[in-house]
Parts: C-alpha cells; structure tokens; sequence
C-alpha cells in the first residue's frame, strides 16, 4: 500500500513533534557534481568568446580531473536584446518561485544596495547611478533588487522589465549606517579594517596577523558582519533553485563579511584567535554561495580615494597619516579582489562611475563557460580544496570560484525546522527557492467559501530515505499564512498587520513502495490547503520545510478576495 498523507494538520508551533517511524537509512548521494563558471578575457580585458571544452583544463588541488559537461554562455548582448519580459497579470492566479525567461545566458542578475555598510551621505549618489543604469538597461536581462539595512528586503523580485526595477529603485530612501565616517572612533575603524583584511587574506598556509588593542570597541562592525552574513546566506537561498550563474552586483561602502573560502585567522590577541571553525556557519554559508553559483561583484561606493593628511597630531605627523591611509586603501582593494576572485566575479573600486561599473559588470555576467567535474577524491572530510583552470593558450585571464570545502553529506545539524520556516515566512523576507513551488489559488465562489490553494512540490530536492522494505520516505513541514495589505492614502501595505494572522499549517508525509515513488517525479508532491478570509487584498505566503535535508521553499501569492 502506498500512502502520502498530505496535510495532516498539526498545531505549528517551536515545539512541533512529528510521529515516529520505523528506522530509515537516508539515501546519500555517492557521486558528487562540482560546477564552475569561467569568465575569460584577453590581455586587454575583452570577453573571449567560442572557446570549447578541448581549451580547458581543470584539476582539484594539483591533480587532474575529467570534465563531464561544459556549456558556452557567451553572448553579443548588444546585438541579441531580448524583449522585456511580460509581467505577471494581476488576474493570473497561477504561480512559481522560480520565474522564467530572460536574455539566453542562463544566469540572473541580483542588485544588493546596502545601507547597513554604507554613510548616508554615500547613499544619495549611489542611487542616482544606479537608477541612471537601469533606466538604459535593455529589456529581458532577469534582475531583482535588493536592499540591506537591519535584515535583507526584497524591493523587485526577478523580473525583466526595466520599468519595473526602475519604480522600486526609486522607492528607496537613504537609511541609517553603522558605517563610521572618517575620523569618527578611530579605534573602532582600525579594527574593522584589521579584521576585515585579516578576512580577505586567504592564502593556505600563510596565518594573517591582525593587532588588536582595544577588543570592547568593534561591536558595531561585528553586529554588522553578522547582519551582512545573514543577507548572503538568505540570497544564496533565494536563488539555489534557479540554474546556472548568479550574479550578485554588491554596492556598498564597507564589505565587513565574506572572507574567502580558505580563511585562517590565526596568531591573534588570546582573546580573539580564531580560526575558520570559530565562525559557527561560516563554512556551509560559504559553501551555500559556491553551490548556489553565486558570482560577487563588489563595487565600492567610496569612489575617488584623495589622501588627506589632516591636521598634525601628536605622534602622527600628516606624512604617517598620508602612509596609513595609503595601507588603509590597499588592505579594502585586497579584500575587494579577494571577494571577486573568489567566487568567479570581478571588484570595482576607485570610480564615482557606479552605473559604469554595473554595466560592465552585467556584461561581464552574462558571458561565461560552465564546466563540471566529479571529484576523483572521495574522502569528504570537510577540508578545502582548491579547484584550478586553466588553458591551452596563454594570454588569457580568468576569473572563476577558487575551492569548496568537502563537507559530508551527512554531518549532523541541529535545527528547528518549524522555527527555520517560520523564520523564512516572515513578511518582505524574498522567496526561498530551495524546494520549487507551483500553486494555483482559487477564490471563493457561490459553492465554495474559502479560498482554495492547490500546489505541488518538486521532489527533485527533497531528501528521501528508504526503510529495509525499500519504501521511500520523507517529511515535510507546510503552511500557508494570510497577509493583509491595508490600505493607507490610496495604497496597499503590509507593514500594519493584526496580532494573528489567518493560516492553516500541518505535516507533509510520504510513504511510498518503489513504484509509485517513481511516479512522483511526474506529477509532483500535490497538496490542498483552504482558508476562509473576508474581502480584502492579501499577500498569501506559502511555506515547505524538508525536515530531511533543512531545505526550505516559500512563495508568495498577491490576491483580492471579493464579497458574494
């Protein structure tokens, strides 16, 4: 007999417990999938298109392996613009977290403009360059934009209408920073730029010595690093489950987080020596920017660097500060660059042409090869491995990730996966797209007085095990809440909402003899979820946790409820 009990209601709450069930042994992947995408230029930084497979050659710290899938992304961009996607309709009521169409690159584009690590008086400029790219973006290039300040907001979902990326670019305002300016707690920015160069020397076996002084001071910059590596890893969530490249144009004035994929901090203070595995997460939120194929892109919103020596003070003549401000610059270029090479994008810094940069950024982006190989070495034992390309023919740059860290697949995570996805429903919070999502909503009617979601989930990423019977298993955690956008001067929000929100929640259950665990991969993992709202205009938001693997799908779902 083979049952997948569906919904079966729960009350959702931290403290959810499911039933137990027989003994499973997860199935594991044996064979692993490491993806690389190159971006090639010539000795005069132009895009080399028309290589092929036969130009490459990779190998895993120093040993060759074998390419099994290579694909050309390069494009004339200029010469095949494609037309502007067509927006959703207001009356469709058929949606996806994963959104289709684009210019042919197989990539996305990801605009971060951050408040949390940039001054005001940086942020007014930025924009105006940022709005001025967009409005001469060609049509069809797939493009959100986000913003960070206290936690990560979605603003434009991925969308190729530049009218659209246009009218939220121009509905953000300048925010609060915890971004020092010059000379304001001089300790406090020595040590931010201490630690954050620190970050971004990421050479195996050589330790970066940082001296610190003062370690009550930098609790601004390590709440903001905090904030920053919280945004990258709700990103890379975001975007997993769309194929191939991303590109992540990150316009800020300081970049207090990502330290390479190989970080050694060692030979600190005693108080503050780490290492890589002091960072709790930091291994598997570098690796969730490598594996959701995130590119970065730093542009520095600082621009055009002038020394200024200031006023001489005691023991610092303005020739030293001239020096230290010359060390300063060098150590943030560092770090810039080491963010870039790291992850397959390239840095901007020391230009007030910030539309400039992102235009060549996104020509950057869309013109790249992807290759992927099986790592000869078996042995996951969570250490770095360095990848490295390179071609027949010199005279070539390339830029493409450095290394992974081989973590196993089955390394024990504690995690609450009600609290996890009730964290993910949060409201503005973007769409997770680790598990795809596709729902149809049905408005009530004269026989029917609630509202109606039927969706299905893709099993391709659910985390399946299998009992000694070969029965196929897995459980989920879904639920379905009911925003209100209340209208305030003749336009919808959601930032007024009433103590509870309308939702109904429960647990997803498959059992499944081999046959029919076969099928699902046809028609999906159905569900049906009811409401019952009074008339109004709501934002649904779906939510699916796979408690197998931690992860998480979310859709959102704008739709009017009408009286009968």
């Amino acid at each position: 007999m083979s049952r997948i009990h569906r919904l079966l209601p729960l009350l959702f709450l931290s403290g959810l417990a499911l039933a137990q069930t027989a003994p499973d042994t997860t199935i594991r992947v044996t064979s692993r999938i490491v993806y690389v995408d190159i971006v090639v230029r010539d000795s005069y930084g132009r895009i080399v298109r028309g290589l092929t497979e036969k130009d490459f050659h990779v190998s895993e710290d120093g040993k060759p392996e074998t390419i099994d899938y290579f694909r050309d992304h390069t494009h004339d961009l200029a010469a095949n613009a494609s037309p502007p996607s067509t927006p959703r309709d207001s009356s469709s009521l058929e949606f996806s977290n994963v959104t289709s169409g684009g210019d042919g690159t197989n990539s996305i584009n990801i605009i971060l403009f951050d408040f949390q690590n940039t001054a005001p008086q940086d942020q007014l400029y930025a924009r105006k360059q940022m709005i001025r790219f967009l409005e001469n973006l060609p049509p069809g290039r797939q493009t959100a934009l986000f913003v960070l300040d206290a936690r990560l907001r979605m603003l434009q979902s991925f969308t190729g209408s530049t009218d659209l990326l246009v009218a939220a670019a121009n509905q953000m305002k300048v925010e609060a920073s915890s971004v020092q300016t010059l000379g304001q707690h001089q300790q406090d920015d020595d040590f931010a730029r201490s630690f954050a160069a620190a970050m971004g020397r990421s050479a195996s076996g050589r330790n970066v010595v940082a001296k610190m002084n003062d370690l009550a001071a930098p609790q601004d910059f390590i709440r903001s690093a905090a904030i920053t590596q919280g945004a990258l890893k709700e990103l890379a969530a975001a975007t997993s489950g769309y194929p191939g490249r991303k590109n992540l144009y990150w316009l800020a004035d300081d970049f207090p987080v990502y330290g390479g994929p190989a970080l050694e901090i060692n030979d600190l203070s005693s108080e503050m020596a780490m290492s890589i595995n002091d960072f709790p997460g930091f291994t598997a939120g570098t690796n969730k920017i490598a594996d959701a194929q995130i590119a970065i892109y730093p542009i520095s919103l600082a621009g055009l660097e002038v020394a200024d020596a200031g006023p001489e003070t005691a023991g610092r003549p303005g020739r030293q500060q001239f020096a230290k401000q010359f060390n300063d610059r060098s150590e943030k270029h560092a770090l810039l660059e080491d963010i870039a090479d790291n992850t397959g994008g390239k840095a901007y810094f020391g230009t007030n042409d910030f539309a400039g940069a992102l235009q060549r950024g996104f020509e950057d982006g869309a013109n790249y090869y992807t290759l992927a190989y099986r790592p000869e070495n078996k042995n996951w034992n969570s250490q770095f491995r360095k990848i490295h390309i390179k071609l027949g023919a010199s005279g070539y740059s390339l830029s493409y990730r450095r290394g992974y860290f081989a973590t196993p697949e089955d390394t024990p995570q504690p995690h609450n996966g009600a609290q996890e996805l009730n964290a993910a429903l949060q409201p503005d919070t973007p769409d997770s797209t680790m598990l795809l999502l596709k729902s149809k909503v049905l408005l009530p009617d004269a026989q029917h007085s609630a509202v109606r979601v039927d969706s299905v989930i893709d099993p391709v990423n659910v985390a399946f095990s299998t009992d000694s019977r070969g029965r196929r298993h897995a459980q989920l955690l879904v639920s379905l809440i009911a925003i209100p956008e209340i209208e305030s001067d003749g336009k919808a929000k959601a930032d007024k909402q009433p103590p509870s929100l309308p939702q109904t929640s429960g647990a997803y259950v498959v059992d499944l003899d081999p046959q029919a665990f076969q099928k699902l991969f046809t028609s999906g993992m159905p569900m049906h979820q009811e409401l019952t709202l009074p008339p109004g205009r709501y934002r649904l938001r779906l939510g699916v946790s796979d408690l197998g693997s931690h992860r998480i799908g979310t859709l959102d779902m704008p739709i009017e409820v009408v009286q009968h």
